[in-house]
């Protein structure tokens, strides 16, 4: 790309961009990945193909996983997620691992964690763990580490229960 590259140094003056230095194959495959990850995998209705999908686009998915129909997993950098083993993730939940000047943080969802139903789980600046056991409520949004065994709910969320 090193067209881009001369345009942001001599014309424009400016610092190069960081897609300035991906490869062509990279520009290309980028378009394909979005429509896999979004378009195709979360209307897929067969849970097992669409652990296959995900795991395909790159995120880490332990087994006996279930992810729920239109879910969003944030396409940025696919390997900061991780979801460890039995976890059940419910119907539109949305996992975000970048925002407006935080970079990119991990969200990791420890074993036997259950996430209700379009709940939401942005990463913040240090990233977010949920705890193994523990359950979030239904249209919850989880800003911070909830620990093992607790039940979380609200917006945001807030502490319900203690060890389950």
């Amino acid at each position: 790309m090193w067209l881009v590259e001369f345009y942001y140094k001599k014309i424009k003056k400016t610092e190069i961009p960081y897609y300035a230095k991906y490869s062509f194959f990279k520009i290309l495959s980028k378009p394909l990945k979005k429509i896999l990850i979004h378009l195709i995998t979360p209307y897929c209705p067969f849970n097992n193909i669409r652990v296959v999908l995900y795991k395909l686009a790159g995120f880490k998915i332990g087994k006996k996983v279930f992810i729920g129909m239109k879910c969003y997993l944030d396409d940025m950098e696919p390997q900061l997620i991780t979801i460890e083993d039995n976890v059940i993730i419910s119907f539109q939940v949305c996992l975000v691992t970048h925002g407006r000047n935080q970079g990119h943080t991990p969200i990791t969802i420890k074993e036997k964690a259950y996430i209700g139903c379009r709940t939401t789980i942005l990463s913040g600046k240090k990233g977010i763990e949920i705890g193994s056991n523990s359950v979030i409520g239904a249209c919850s949004l989880i800003n911070k580490n909830i620990p093992i065994g607790e039940v979380w709910a609200g917006v945001p969320a807030k502490k319900i229960r203690g060890e389950t």
